[in-house]
């Protein structure tokens, strides 16, 4: 956090000195971490938040076909 320019007042909003990866990240354990999160979406069928608002996009296109007067 030492290229923060702002000075946090608030405890809460700073981080807890046993966050260590928030001060100095090892982009390896990142992109470990990340891997490990497309295996359980892949294993437990979870979408990411872009496939769900693409999927709540086309599902809202085809009810307003339905509610204009029939069938697309």
């Amino acid at each position: 956090m030492e290229n923060q320019r702002h000075i946090v007042t608030s405890p809460i909003h700073r981080p807890c000195p046993d966050m260590a990866g928030c001060s100095n990240p090892d982009p390896k354990l990142t992109a470990k971490s990340l891997a490990a999160i497309e295996r359980l979406r892949e294993k437990f069928s979870l979408k990411t938040s872009e496939e769900r608002q693409a999927e709540e996009a086309e599902y809202k296109h085809s009810i307003a076909g339905f509610g204009i007067g029939g069938a697309l």
